[in-house]
């Protein structure tokens, strides 16, 4: 078995809550012109969440190993 890391977690995380977006729009969002648009922002917020994640992940890994050699 392997050890998933908390960057996975989170991202697993945030690929459902981004894919329920998406899968919002496409249920209620019947106009292909509004749609495509609100597809792209809803990929845009995906991508800047898990950046965001791993800025976070790294920092704290790097605190860990500050606090440790301190």
């Amino acid at each position: 078995m392997t050890k998933t890391t908390p960057l996975f977690q989170l991202n697993t995380f945030v690929d459902q809550a981004f894919d329920a977006k998406k899968k919002v729009i496409e249920t209620f969002v019947l106009d292909d012109k509004v749609a495509a648009p609100l597809k792209q922002f809803v990929e845009a917020q995906r991508t800047f969440t898990k950046q965001a994640n791993s800025s976070f992940v790294e920092f704290v890994d790097y605190m860990t190993i500050a606090i440790k050699t301190a």
